[in-house]
């Protein structure tokens, strides 16, 4: 065990120090902003500029700017949140394995009395709990910093990766999958590029076409005038699906509909309406289109209550996921050249 760490202490020491320039980077930045939406949500501006006293409606748009001037780098949090976890553990996982192999340290490990597999399981087990202790305070940092700046509401693919306890789960899966493909590869460099093309495929298609199938979603009928206005998660449109959810479609239903309309039902009035606007020129306005249809516009969203069960879902797959590869590498390894 003291070997394994005195190999992997330098990657998890500079890994520390990168997360306490970052998470002292985005508690500056989340304080700030945090200030400015706190200031800017309270009256007399609750959130708007418009519909004001002409004094009011100066300040408050002023102060709406400066919100925005704020903002700007917001999204190089969020890619730093998102990449970390992964980098961490596929780094971890390649000088695990792949490093070994490559260099043929492992001949002496695996030439000694220990067992192939005690020799892997003590590299899990230290690895594990280097990710868990650097990636949790820091799971709690970003949570905190995407509420404090209002970004966007966690449960949106935006920030989904960053507001929970995914990170966590997806550097130990990253881990993982690193040390299978070092096994099969047995080259550093290989390794690390496979594995980040996997886990990035993976990540992707989970989030938009598993994740939202995962969840129930509900409809919210649109008004004809929708305002911009700011909330506690960020800006959104009323008039539609309220703040704090995820918006995942617009598009027509009748009016008879009951419940969530099925994707094709949708498609289908949508496509009517199409056709009633471009049946006479000038285009007949949407409105007039949906009265003669008998037609409801909607949007179709996930609410913001959703967010702990889409995260344990999620987070389960990727542990699962991780455990089955621990098995397959403890098989692999075995068998493997030494």
């Amino acid at each position: 065990m003291w070997v394994v760490w005195r190999q992997q202490r330098s990657i998890v020491i500079a890994f520390a120090l990168l997360a306490v320039v970052v998470s002292t980077w985005a508690l500056i930045m989340g304080l700030h902003e945090q200030t400015l939406w706190r200031e800017y949500l309270s009256a007399p501006c609750k959130g708007e500029f418009g519909g004001l006293t002409a004094s009011n409606a100066k300040f408050c748009g002023g102060l709406q700017f400066s919100v925005f001037n704020s903002e700007k780098l917001n999204e190089v949090v969020i890619g730093i949140g998102v990449a970390f976890a992964p980098l961490f553990g596929l780094i971890l996982g390649v000088n695990a394995v792949a490093q070994e192999i490559e260099q043929k340290t492992n001949r002496l490990a695996w030439t000694q009395s220990g067992s192939r597999a005690r020799w892997l399981m003590n590299k899990y087990l230290t690895s594990v709990v280097s990710l868990v202790v650097i990636l949790a305070p820091l799971c709690w940092l970003f949570s905190w910093w995407v509420g404090a700046t209002h970004v966007a509401a966690r449960i949106t693919p935006k920030v989904f990766a960053i507001s929970g306890f995914v990170e966590v789960t997806c550097g130990i899966f990253c881990f993982a999958l690193a040390i299978v493909v070092g096994l099969l590869l047995r080259r550093p460099g290989w390794s690390l590029a496979v594995g980040v093309v996997l886990f990035a495929a993976i990540f992707l298609g989970f989030a938009t076409q598993v994740l939202p199938s995962l969840a129930s979603p509900s409809v919210a009928a649109l008004q004809s005038t929708q305002l911009g206005m700011g909330s506690s998660s960020g800006f959104y449109s009323s008039g539609g699906a309220p703040a704090g959810s995820w918006t995942l479609s617009n598009g027509y239903e009748p009016k008879t509909e009951k419940g969530v309309p099925s994707t094709s039902l949708m498609n289908r009035s949508t496509n009517e309406m199409y056709k009633c606007e471009d049946a006479v020129t000038p285009q007949r306005s949407p409105t007039i289109c949906a009265k003669h249809l008998g037609l409801t516009d909607i949007q179709l969203y996930i609410p913001g209550n959703q967010f702990w069960t889409l995260q344990s879902l999620e987070g389960g797959f990727y542990l699962i996921v991780a455990a089955l590869l621990a098995a397959l590498s403890l098989f692999a390894v075995r068998r493997a050249k030494a």
